[in-house]
């Protein structure tokens, strides 16, 4: 049986499920859909991987961010929580902050490569449409392992489904099964 790992890039992927349920949040058990998305891919979960960015303006989003990270790293067995930043650039005209995530892109682009490098895992499956993961994707290929986008279903994946070795849809009937 391969191999799997998920490498999940938490804001890319919540931002896309809230929009395909309409605005509305869903409160996701990741360890729930780590497994639900390695029996999907006929394999065995190695390790789940998420990726946020805690805030560096807002003091009371960071707590919550870091107790969400603390929480998976503790409860959610196989998982590996890591946190890069979302770094306050200012207000937009109607006063609304902007923030640029840093740090997040790179951890996953590193653990990718270097996990392919070590021979951690066959396959490794990736919960994002951001393109900017392409020389990270080129190189886990060259190091002889499959990576697979899984994207939400209406998500916009630019050319990121043909970079990768194959990709796939999650549907709303999917949520159905790694609810919280």
């Amino acid at each position: 049986m391969k191999r799997i790992m998920v490498f999940i890039d938490g804001n890319n992927f919540e931002s896309a499920v809230t929009n395909l349920f309409s605005g509305n949040y869903q409160r996701i058990d990741y360890g729930k859909l780590a497994h639900y998305i390695a029996d999907i891919r006929n394999g065995h979960l190695q390790r789940l991987y998420y990726y946020t960015a805690m805030s560096s303006h807002d003091k009371s989003k960071a707590a919550a961010t870091k107790k969400f990270i603390d929480t998976l790293n503790k409860h959610v067995p196989y998982c590996i929580a890591k946190a890069g930043y979302l770094k306050y650039v200012g207000q937009d005209g109607s006063g609304k902050d902007i923030y640029i995530e840093k740090g997040t892109d790179v951890n996953i682009a590193v653990d990718l490569v270097s996990l392919a490098y070590h021979h951690a895992y066959d396959e490794a499956i990736l919960l994002s449409a951001d393109t900017d993961y392409e020389p990270a994707i080129r190189v886990v290929q060259q190091l002889g392992k499959n990576i697979v986008a899984c994207l939400v279903d209406q998500q916009k994946a630019g050319y990121l489904k043909d970079l990768c070795d194959d990709h796939f849809f999650l549907k709303k009937e999917d949520f159905e099964h790694v609810q919280r």
